[in-house]
């Protein structure tokens, strides 16, 4: 799929997924796609054959016309990894499996590939940087243009589209586009959470539209459900009405998963944004700190590779009046740079630039912002420290 890759973000991904509820899960193929790409990039060949051999099995089962299809992404991707090992003679025979699925299942007149194929490229595009993501909208479309009525491929565009800009891309038209296309897919699959929560999320975006009590609903219906799936958008929109009741909701959503990384992340994280919500330094503020800085740091052992719950870890350390443990985590981030995509060290050198000014060490931190233009990628991050740098200027 020409993804490109670092290893932080690799195996920060991998750690995601093993949030991912196997038996529930409504998107096993990409999983075990996924996953597959993910251990051969790392260098572990062998694990990488079992996903995909998961994953042909799945589709063997389910015996459907799609899942045909989808075997030509899977035969491919075998006789990658195959390739890859040096044994020519498997990653021949796959391929040719490849040619004769071809034949069996040519794309439809107008186009390219056929729509399971451009939305397998698409799904793994999209869980990848913002470039990435952008080029993930293209093959939904494509894969539109040929199903336009699958529910599948809108929910895919709209969240690809939800996430593929920065801030300041953002115009009316480009927000009502992304809504419209939120609001479809949320129409077309109305027992979707995800898709639910994402439409009244967007809707108070764009429209500030306050829809609370059918956000509560959807909280309700996914403590009872347990699809988690939803919980960091609803949490999300709480914390724009009010970082109380995002914490409230956390709160509950821990009492009822216990055991939950993913809720975990999610409460310190509410608790971080409290943090940031209290301006002045006071005795309320360090005690929230030191609260989120437990529970960021117990994150952080579920998720090494996790770059933003590592960096808000040492922000806590910083309102917690512990500006040595801040310091040595950024200073561990600092020394494998290598490791992380443009993006992302964007992101490493902002903070450490907001960090840096924060002890008022203002022009090692006008250095850091420094570093964060110069990189040629685009990002929030970027906007942010030229915005800072010009009116320091």
């Amino acid at each position: 799929w020409d993804l490109g890759y670092s290893k932080n973000e690799l195996k920060a991904l991998r750690s995601n997924l093993k949030d991912v509820n196997q038996e529930r899960c409504t998107w096993l193929l990409h999983y075990y796609n996924l996953l597959s790409y993910i251990q051969q990039s790392l260098g572990f060949n062998t694990e990488a054959l079992k996903y995909l051999h998961k994953a042909e099995s799945v589709m063997q089962e389910q015996g459907t016309e799609e899942a045909g299809v989808r075997l030509q992404v899977n035969k491919a991707n075998l006789a990658w990894v195959y390739f890859l090992m040096g044994e020519m003679d498997k990653s021949k025979g796959y391929l040719e499996e490849v040619e004769r699925l071809q034949g069996m299942h040519p794309a439809p007149p107008g186009c390219a590939l056929h729509p399971e194929v451009s939305g397998e490229k698409g799904w793994m595009l999209v869980k990848f940087n913002k470039s990435k993501k952008r080029q993930a909208i293209d093959y939904f479309k494509m894969a539109l243009k040929a199903e336009p009525e699958r529910k599948e491929w809108h929910k895919s565009l709209a969240i690809a589209m939800s996430r593929a800009y920065i801030k300041s891309e953002f115009t009316p038209q480009l927000e009502a586009e992304i809504l419209q296309q939120v609001k479809t897919a949320a129409e077309m699959d109305p027992n979707d959470l995800f898709l639910q929560s994402l439409y009244i999320l967007k809707t108070f975006e764009v429209q500030r539209e306050d829809n609370e009590r059918q956000m509560q609903d959807l909280l309700e219906k996914t403590l009872e459900t347990e699809d988690l799936e939803c919980l960091g958008i609803i949490f999300r929109y709480f914390r724009t009405i009010s970082v109380d009741k995002a914490i409230k909701a956390a709160e509950r959503a821990r009492e009822k998963f216990p055991t939950s990384n993913r809720v975990l992340k999610y409460l310190a994280n509410c608790y971080k944004w409290k943090v940031y919500n209290i301006k002045e330094d006071s005795m309320e503020r360090r005690t929230l700190a030191m609260k989120s800085t437990k529970l960021f740091e117990e994150v952080v052992r579920h998720y090494p590779d996790s770059l933003r719950e590592t960096v808000a870890l040492a922000s806590m350390h910083k309102y917690a009046s512990n500006s040595e443990k801040a310091n040595k985590i950024y200073k561990q981030l600092l020394s494998g740079m290598d490791d992380f995509p443009p993006h992302s060290q964007q992101y490493i050198y902002y903070c450490y630039a907001c960090y840096l000014y924060n002890c008022r060490w203002l022009e090692d931190s006008i250095n850091f912002h420094m570093n964060v233009a110069e990189i040629p990628a685009i990002s929030d991050d970027k906007q942010k420290s030229i915005k800072i740098l010009k009116k320091l200027g």
